[in-house]
């Protein structure tokens, strides 16, 4: 800018900008203390900066900008506020790609009005809002995952970084941006293509641990909430145990009298009431993996209190695939039949499920009647009811992760889930 003024503002303000969200990016607390801080911080780098034009240049003192701003700001996060470099140069960078908006609005309006004021005061308005924007609204994300581990640093750090040193060396160092050189001109898009690809593939992978610790919390919570009822069974049949002990006198002297007065049919009626008492404490195992038998006792208690019938057939001594990941299908499958019998008459409602290893494969069938006519895209159902529709999906990726396959089928009416592993 022709305006020395305007120049020394401009610095001025960008300076701030940058120290404001370099700070803010790298996670340390804007109290009033910190704000004191860096207000010196600033006074101090912009003491240091105006000495550096009145010996040298402008030219001069914005070639050495990296090493007289940025380079003092990275060194004071690490070694003040014990931020790692990482974050620290992440934070820096980030704040540096940040003032691009301001940057291009004003050479904008420059083109437009061909006036440095207008460009000034345009510029000005822009980092300005970019600064309340950032400060209120995304240093809080950036906060957290710059001061994560490591990886998650250099993935949402490296376009600031490669951005920051691309353009210092094509804008200030050089002129390869000015001479409209190929290569240059296409080495962002190029990058950014790259690195987006690789931020797919990392989200993605993300996702799928999330997903699968998500499954694993579901089937834990399941197991504890079974075992707690497993020992609130075993508490009261132990009750009743005692019990049976305490009455065991008096029926076997039931049992005599009627025996001596030939009273038969009322010996076979006490004998066979003991029995029944006997056989209501035996708490129900379906099968002898504990996660999968939480599963089927906990929908099974939950069939029942919804006055559903649940029939299950188990031909399996030991679970032959990863008990966590199996879990997970069984439970979205239950869950899926046991949503699906609310849509229908209560009088037709059933779950039958089939359990077995077969040809050295372990075969899963699930079955429960529907009414409405149930639509499938890709080989999936489809629910037309908001937060429904993930459970097949979930079936379907743990399956493949076990190496599996599964399939959905409807059949006179009667929906089928099976899945061979």
């Amino acid at each position: 800018m022709p305006y020395p003024i305007l120049t020394f503002l401009d610095g001025a303000f960008v300076l701030v900008f940058g120290i404001s969200l370099s700070v803010a990016f790298s996670g340390v607390q804007l109290t009033k203390r910190n704000l004191y801080i860096s207000l010196s911080f600033f006074l101090l780098c912009g003491i240091l900066q105006t000495l550096f034009a009145l010996l040298t240049s402008a030219d001069v003192v914005r070639k050495l900008y990296p090493l007289i701003a940025h380079l003092p700001v990275i060194l004071w996060l690490h070694f003040y506020y014990r931020k790692s470099f990482e974050t620290a140069m992440a934070a820096t960078f980030t704040s540096y790609l940040f003032c691009q908006p301001a940057k291009w609005i004003g050479i904008l309006v420059h083109q437009l009005t061909n006036s440095h004021i207008a460009e000034f005061f345009a510029r000005t308005i822009c980092l300005f809002l970019v600064c309340y924007f950032a400060l209120f609204h995304i240093r809080g994300c950036l906060s957290a995952i710059f001061n994560k581990d490591r990886r998650s640093v250099h993935i949402f750090g490296i376009v600031p970084m490669v951005f920051y040193l691309f353009d210092y060396i094509t804008a200030v160092y050089t002129n390869l941006w000015v001479n409209s050189n190929r290569v240059v001109m296409e080495f962002l898009p190029f990058f950014l293509v790259v690195v987006y690809m690789i931020f797919c593939y990392v989200y993605y992978q993300e996702y799928e641990q999330k997903a699968e610790a998500l499954q694993k919390e579901k089937i834990i919570r399941i197991s504890l909430n079974q075992q707690a009822k497993e020992m609130k069974a075993i508490k009261q049949s132990e009750q009743e145990i005692r019990l049976l002990r305490h009455d065991m006198r008096l029926f076997l002297s039931s049992l005599v009298i009627s025996l001596e007065n030939n009273e038969t049919d009322k010996a076979k009626e006490l004998i066979t009431t003991y029995i029944s008492t006997i056989e209501n404490t035996r708490l129900e195992r379906f099968c002898q993996n504990d996660t999968v038998n939480y599963v089927f006792s906990d929908y099974a208690a939950r069939c029942k209190a919804a006055g559903i019938p649940f029939t299950c057939v188990i031909e399996m001594d030991e679970l032959s695939v990863d008990e966590f990941s199996f879990s997970s299908i069984l439970s979205n499958a239950l869950d899926n039949a046991l949503n699906a019998q609310k849509q229908i008459p209560a009088s037709k409602r059933s779950i039958r499920v089939m359990l077995k290893h077969s040809n050295g494969k372990l075969l899963l069938s699930v079955k429960n009647p529907v009414e409405k006519k149930v639509t499938f895209v890709d080989g999936l159902p489809v629910s037309d009811q908001t937060g429904h529709g993930y459970g097949s999906q979930s079936i379907r990726y743990m399956t493949e992760r076990l190496g599996g396959n599964c399939q959905f089928s409807v059949q006179d009416d009667t929906f089928i889930l099976r899945v061979i592993l």
